[in-house]
Formats: C-alpha cells, structure tokens, sequence
C-alpha cells in the first residue's frame, strides 16, 4: 500500500494543524530506549538525532541524523552510519518567494537484518515565514501499514542521547481530535477519532494512517453519558465512515443527547463488522463533559 504524498501549502495545513488530541493511558516503547550509536560520519554541521522504534515491539532501531540539508538514515538498522551510502539530498524542493519554500528527503526502503522491509519513507521539511522550520514524517511499516509523525512539536535533539523516539507499528491509543471535551448542549459537531502511538515527547507521536485501514472498515464509538442525581446513563452511538486529514476518522452527524450533565464521559471503541485489524492499548476513554457556556460566550 502507498502512503499518499501530503501537499504543502495553505489549504493542507489549515486541515491538519487545528487537530487537538491528547494520548491518554499509551504505552511508551522509549521509556529506557537504547540510544546506542556505534559509528558516525563526519559531519559538515551541528547535526540533529532522531531515532525510529519499528515494528510491534520497537525493537528494530533506526537512527535518523540531519546534517545541515542532507539526512543520514541508518537504512540496514544496525547502529552504522557510515555503511548505508550517501547521504539523502533533498528532492522536490521549491522555493514559494517571499522565504516560503519546501524540500522532502525521500527513501524506497529501509530493510533491517531481521528481513523486514519498511517502505515509503519520506520526510519533508518546509518553513511558510514560520519562526521554525517543521517537519513530517510518513512510512509504511512492514510495507503495508502507512503511518506519520510530525507536524506538532519536534522530533529532533542535538544530543544524541536524548533523541526523540518514533514508534511505527503500534499499539494504538484510541484519540479523539478537535477537542478536549464535550460540552452540554453542543449542536451539530463533528466527532473525530484518530489511533496514536506516544513515543518518547509530544513531538514524536505517530499516527496511523486512514488508509491503512480498508474502507470496509468502519471504527465506531459507543457513548455513555451522565446524568443528574446519579441516574442510569444515557449511551449513544455514532459511525465514523468519513476520513479526512491523513489519519482522521469522523463524523459530522453528532451532537451529545439532552440530558446529560457535566462530569465524564465513556467511550468505547469498536470497528465494524467487529473485527480488530489493529491492536490497541485500550477500547475505552474518558472525556469531560463540560457545563454549557455563559454570558457572551453562549452566543458565539
């Protein structure tokens, strides 16, 4: 399966950076990563770490080091770089004017010793009059699961031994995006779902492509509402068959039933017809539910 190559500009990151997620109750594969780096090349300039955790398990390490404009990519995993070739320049590179442009380094594959082969790694760099320079990351790990990281925080650290981890290949902590809460009275909303791995920051969390999972599958999520004084709960339950933004699932057909009071919110995570094609750390969140706004903000 190809990852679909993410257009730069205006209109893909009005879609992808308003997404809010918080990863709660995820595993984190870096907790005592081995950061061990057994030979370098000569660099030309203060290089930048990163390091990818492939695989269920995470323990195929792939070491990732920018040198200026060129990236060096442990492609045989096996702590040298110096034995992959040359370094990757950078392809596809347009400059926009007016200190707006945009490059990617791209790679068919990356194939460790343990015969696995991860494909479609392609990691771009642009900067649209930003303060930084950012970053996005996609490969298909084991060559048919698409998955990204980047685009929010930093996966780089100029100190090799406290480079970020990005886990590729799960588990996947169900996440729900464009919010942090419901809220009492909410009309039609769109209710957005994604499947996360931590890795070791905020700046490398990766996420699992939507077309990693065929159309037939559908995730679905299962509500369980409070209610006042204590009350049998309300349950609600929506089908997320849209798919937008790289690796959101959603619908726009939802708005919380009346009744409802503030305090937490169950949601429970199921695909349909009921398979499970990925593993998940867990099938059940919690979200707060919030009291409906006042005052002038009850207008907006």
């Amino acid at each position: 399966m190809n990852v679909p190559r993410l257009l730069f500009g205006a209109a893909t990151l009005c879609c992808v950076l308003p997404l809010v997620y918080q990863a709660r109750g995820s595993t984190n594969v870096a907790g005592h990563f081995d950061r061990t780096l057994i030979k370098e090349p000569k660099y030309q300039s203060a290089p930048k770490y990163s390091l990818m955790a492939l695989g269920k398990s995470g323990d195929v390490k792939v070491w990732m080091v920018e040198d200026g404009k060129r990236l060096f990519v442990d492609k045989n995993a096996n702590g040298d770089l110096t034995d992959d070739g040359p370094p990757i320049e950078p392809s596809k590179v347009r400059d926009l004017g007016g200190n707006r442009w945009d490059f990617e380094y791209a790679l068919d594959a990356i194939t460790p010793a343990d015969g696995s082969r991860h494909t479609s790694f392609v990691l771009r760099r642009w900067n649209y009059n930003d303060p930084e320079d950012r970053y996005g990351l996609s490969l298909s790990v084991d060559g048919r699961m698409p998955m990204y990281a980047g685009w929010f925080g930093t996966f780089w650290s100029t100190n090799r031994e406290t480079a970020p981890v990005i886990h590729f290949g799960g588990p996947f902590t169900p996440t729900l995006l464009r919010r942090r809460e419901f809220t009492v009275g909410e009309t039609q909303q769109r209710l957005s779902l994604c499947f996360v791995n931590p890795g070791s920051c905020p700046g490398a969390v990766s996420r699992l492509s939507i077309e990693a999972l065929p159309r037939s599958v559908t995730p679905e999520l299962n509500i369980e509402w409070p209610t006042a004084g204590g009350g049998a709960p309300l349950r609600t339950s929506y089908e997320l068959r849209s798919r937008c933004c790289y690796w959101e699932f959603y619908t726009t057909e939802f708005a919380p039933p009346r009744g409802i009071v503030p305090g937490q919110a169950k949601v429970s995570v199921r695909f349909s017809p009921g398979a499970m094609p990925i593993e998940l750390t867990t099938t059940e969140i919690e979200e707060p539910v919030a009291a409906a706004p006042q005052g002038p903000d009850a207008a907006r």
